[in-house]
């Protein structure tokens, strides 16, 4: 590349590094640390916004044809982008060198093809110009039940002039219709009755329903974990990994403000912006607890009354969005080192919270993609609490579940910009087995069965160690023994079956009390706005 100096020239480097990443080589920060180039920072930064702005680069090297008329460029479309970045969109160009000459002799075509993007999205300014961290995805906005109710937000919007469609009766009618929102259009969500939608890339950070915590700005998926655990008015709730707080004050907001919710979170500082956040969103009946989680003794008298529990710990967060890693879908930005210890982590916090001795329902969510953080734990702690828990199939209108391989993949909840228009997430439901009168409990059956394999064990050692048995008796025996093994599998099977009839019996009946429970809760809330109005 003539006098260029490969080694201290911005550009070059940052051209290096996206094809890195492009080619799995690892992520933004692996790739920029193994650079030669000085100034990290600004690698890292001039890296960062050409994947952001990776579509609208491509799209004006292609029409000013760029690689065809430079031979500077090397026909090197990374070298173009990172240098239209900070040419048209960033701060200028940084000690350029000769590639200098190539936008300053193509300036005239290269800001015509801008303009003319400026002109088709409606923008202004070429930063407002769409980016990969603005997926289509809507602006979901959740309605903080302790300040408003549902039809107060919509009638605020209204009087903003805002047009409230009508949510279509079908998700894919659903879908369609989100992503044909335009500004001035919003909808009801159709899972999440105290959720809102407005069109993708709306800017409502300084409306005045969000400065007072009216609503809140939360994506839908994170807000499934709160709905899928629906602990009634008055509960006794743990969110285990509380902070920043925003499930937390969604479930104070389901809980019409009543009850209590421990909160717990290690990071004094992260304690603190819970503590912001529920003041401001007015949530009383939470205890916020500056202690790690696996600290907490479940079985003392504090917490003796809780019956639900919110998992949500530290993930790779995978699935979000905006997060730059995502835009190359370099799986291997996340170590498999990182994802083993994250796994253990995850199976630690979620083995602890099923172990209160009064816990009903229990909810455990990530914002990953990957099966290590989700499928993977939740297996491994069911196997320990089958006896105990059940991992209950939610929302059964939800389109998207666990990945295929696993015992319980369709009882799973996954979500992801695709299939449901949010971040990507991952939600599992364990509920406790309901225990008939009479019945034993898991525990003591299966110190029974062991009892009998220790009796099945000492029995056959006692007849391999007599001498005086002949082989027929031994035959004899071994024929018996295999009898009753064929019988044991029998009844085993028999016993599965039975389970199994029983445990959808019990669904049955609770999918019954919980539409009972949430029509009488939307009867309360209508008779409720009637009043006020």
């Amino acid at each position: 590349m003539g006098d260029i100096n490969k080694n201290s020239n911005l550009y070059i480097e940052a051209a290096r590094v996206l094809h890195e990443i492009y080619d799995k080589k690892g992520s933004i920060k692996t790739c920029v640390h193994k650079s030669s180039f000085q100034e990290k920072q600004m690698l890292t930064a001039l890296v960062s916004q050409t994947l952001r702005f990776t579509k609208v680069l491509e799209t004006v090297v292609k029409r000013a044809k760029l690689l065809e008329n430079n031979r500077l460029l090397w026909n090197d479309g990374m070298l173009a982008r990172v240098l239209l970045y900070d040419f048209v969109i960033g701060p200028g160009l940084y000690k350029p060198g000769r590639l200098k000459v190539v936008m300053v002799k193509n300036r005239e075509v290269i800001v015509g093809e801008f303009d003319r993007l400026l002109k088709s999205y409606g923008v202004q300014h070429y930063s407002e110009l769409p980016s990969a961290t603005t997926e289509a995805l809507p602006r979901y906005v959740r309605v903080n039940l302790i300040r408003k109710t549902v039809q107060e937000v919509v009638d605020f919007f209204i009087g903003q002039a805002w047009t409230l469609l009508p949510t279509p009766t079908e998700f894919n009618s659903f879908m369609e219709q989100c992503g044909n929102l335009v500004d001035g259009q919003f909808m009801k969500d159709f899972h999440l009755h105290d959720l809102l939608v407005f069109p993708a890339g709306t800017d409502l950070h300084n409306s005045k329903v969000v400065m007072e915590g009216s609503v809140v700005l939360q994506d839908k998926a994170s807000c499934l974990p709160a709905h899928i655990l629906c602990p009634p008015e008055g509960a006794v709730v743990v969110d285990s990994c509380a902070a920043p707080g925003n499930k937390t004050s969604h479930l104070a907001s389901l809980m019409g403000n009543t009850g209590t919710i421990y909160a717990f979170d290690h990071k004094e500082e992260r304690i603190e912006i819970l503590q912001e956040r529920m003041e401001l969103t007015g949530v009383t009946c939470k205890v916020a607890r500056c202690m790690d989680f696996l600290r907490v003794k479940t079985d003392s008298q504090t917490y003796r009354g809780v019956e639900y529990v919110l998992v949500d710990p530290s993930c790779s967060g995978s699935g979000i969005v905006s997060r730059l890693d995502e835009m190359t879908n370099d799986q291997a930005s996340v170590s498999q080192h990182r994802l083993q210890q994250l796994h253990k982590l995850q199976a630690q916090i979620l083995r602890h919270a099923l172990s209160f001795p009064g816990v009903k329902k229990v909810v455990y969510s990530t914002c990953s993609v990957h099966e290590e953080e989700n499928e993977q734990v939740c297996e491994e702690i069911y196997l320990k609490f089958k006896d105990r828990f059940k991992i209950k199939r939610v929302m059964k209108d939800w389109p998207e579940r666990g990945r295929e391989g696993y015992s319980k993949a369709d009882r799973y909840l996954r979500a992801g910009p695709s299939s449901t228009l949010t971040n990507g997430f991952f939600v599992a439901c364990f509920k406790r087995r309901r225990v008939p009168k009479g019945v034993e409990s898991p525990g003591t059956e299966t110190e029974s069965n062991t009892k009998n394999e220790d009796i099945e064990i000492d029995c056959e050692t006692k007849n391999n160690e007599s001498n005086t048995e002949n082989d027929t008796k031994n035959a004899e025996d071994g024929q018996r023994m295999e009898g009753d093994k064929e019988g044991d599998r029998k009844k085993e099977a028999k016993k599965r079956k039975k389970e199994k009839h029983e445990e959808n019996e019990e669904e049955k009946k609770e999918e019954e009390e919980t539409e009972m429970t949430e029509a009488k809760r939307k009867k309360k809330k209508r008779k409720k706005e009637d009043l006020e109005r």
